[in-house]
């Protein structure tokens, strides 16, 4: 068989196979076989730039163990550094390739190479051939087959590979809200709880637009899930998305998907998540951080279940039910022409509000009792309870972190017990707080009392100053100051302090 009869039969795979983990294997055994070579193998560049295989074939099509050890990774990295072909007739005597151990130790004769690049002209990965048979030493015919190979395929598997990451943030995202869900399936019993769970039994069932509010870590995707489990709509697509920290572009390009050429790098069509979730749900979290112009666009799918994809002309329709959810007074940022009223009221048709945890009462010991069977299975230890005292300071705390911030505070006391029940002692950060907070506190005013004081007023300012120089950006704002970011976070919760304030 010839050249160019192996690339129409590869040709006529990717017409026939749409399965990209099925289609590669077959297709690089059709160039084995033309080219002799003894292994052939495709290679993608992972998100830290190391080498992953897709495929990894011997002549004998079957499955190489191990690949990384049978490759050249200096020819490989030549590739995708340079963008170019390699072909070499003898490794042994080449003088640039003296000094590779791999070379050396494979006993590589012949070796070519090829990029896989997108539309674009992005590398992102290579096709390896080699052999160690001097009836079978390659020369410039198999690297042009081997090019043309790449051409044939890179489309497909970029696409593929694409499809394959959207699917695996999707899983993530679910997978990330499936764990919120501990403290989820919603606990407590107070009255403002039993006020919520009434109104989600009104308004699950029926197809209508739903606004949550309520302040940072108080559970907003978990009341998304129940609506969506007791939903017309629950067996269908559910897509999680964020509003926050994104560009105008990007965040229409999510939303509304794009055409081939729409903007620079739009290498192909990407559908958007209204039209993925069509005759489902999407819940749009941080509607508050839209951007206005995208404000727009949303109101008018709202309004008619109609949109255009960045750079098309032609009107597409999807059936979506949004429920949308933010931290933000949204009223007040209508007032500051920041959101848009008449967007507002579209999606304000049935508002839940979250209480606080500091609202909740006795509901703030229920959830923490949750928390600490969790995570003394979790942990493997005997810790069974929270003695009188460290209940006591439990309740009296303020939570401005709320059910997330409880969650924080029982992992580590879990995590760093002494004993099978956790003490006010375990509880020392929650302490501090809570004696700060108190009356009794504000009486005395001996040496450590001012001591707290001190050094309260000096991380406020700290965190502030290192958050207004990073224009609100919270991992730079950690980096200058020299902590971790989680530590950071803390900080900001303990104080009070939003990262909206320096944006």
């Amino acid at each position: 068989m010839s050249n160019y009869q192996t690339l129409f039969e590869i040709g006529k795979l990717l017409v026939a196979e749409t399965d990209i983990e099925k289609l590669l294997p077959l297709a690089m055994d059709k160039v084995i076989t033309q080219t002799k070579a003894q292994r052939g193998m495709i290679t993608i560049l992972g998100r830290d730039k190391e080498l992953l295989f897709e495929v990894a074939r011997n002549f004998r099509k079957e499955q190489i163990e191990n690949p990384e050890f049978e490759i050249s990774r200096t020819i490989v990295n030549s590739v995708l550094e340079t963008g170019r072909p390699v072909v070499i007739q003898n490794a042994l005597e080449e003088p640039e390739l003296s000094g590779s151990l791999s070379i050396g130790r494979l006993r590589v004769l012949s070796v070519a190479s090829a990029p896989l690049q997108s539309e674009s002209g992005v590398v992102f990965g290579a096709i390896y051939i080699d052999n160690r048979d001097l009836t079978a030493v390659f020369d410039e015919q198999t690297g042009s087959m081997l090019s043309e190979f790449a051409g044939l395929i890179s489309v497909a598997t970029k696409n593929a590979l694409d499809r394959r990451q959207l699917v695996e943030k999707q899983q993530k995202l679910r997978v990330a809200l499936d764990e919120k869900m501990g403290y989820g399936e919603m606990i407590g019993s107070s009255p403002a709880m039993q006020e919520m769970y009434n109104l989600i039994e009104k308004v699950a069932g029926k197809d209508i637009t739903v606004l949550i509010t309520g302040q940072t870590g108080t559970g907003k995707e978990l009341v998304t899930r129940e609506l969506q489990r007791r939903s017309p709509r629950s067996k269908q697509e559910f897509v999680v998305f964020s509003c926050a920290n994104l560009s105008e572009q990007l965040l229409e390009s999510e939303l509304f998907g794009h055409e081939k050429g729409a903007f620079t790098g739009a290498d192909r069509r990407k559908r958007g998540l209204f039209e993925m979730a069509n005759c489902g749900t999407v819940f749009l979290d941080e509607i508050g951080e839209m951007n206005p112009a995208v404000q727009a666009k949303l109101l008018r799918f709202l309004q008619s279940g109609e949109f255009k994809p960045l750079g098309s002309e032609i009107t597409r329709k999807a059936d979506v039910r949004i429920i949308a959810a933010t931290h933000r007074d949204l009223t007040e940022m209508i007032k500051q022409g920041e959101f848009r009223e008449d967007l507002y009221y579209r999606l304000n048709v049935i508002e839940i509000r979250l209480p606080s945890l500091k609202e909740r009462g006795e509901d703030v010991l229920t959830i923490a009792d949750y928390f600490l069977k969790r995570f003394a299975r979790q942990f493997k230890v005997q810790v069974s309870e929270f003695d009188s005292d460290a209940r006591e300071l439990l309740l009296q705390y303020h939570y401005p972190g709320n059910v997330r911030e409880l969650e924080n505070i029982v992992q580590r006391a879990v995590a760093l017990a002494d004993d099978d029940s956790i003490t006010s002692d375990d509880l020392e950060n929650l302490k501090y707080s809570a004696e700060s907070d108190s009356p009794a506190a504000g009486s005395g005013s001996g040496f450590s009392r001012s001591k707290r004081e001190v050094i309260a007023n000096f991380e406020r300012e700290y965190i502030s100053v290192r958050l207004k120089e990073s224009s609100g950006n919270i991992s730079e704002a950690a980096r200058c100051a020299g902590m971790h970011k989680k530590n950071f976070i803390e900080k900001m919760k303990i104080y009070d302090i939003s990262r909206e304030d320096f944006l």
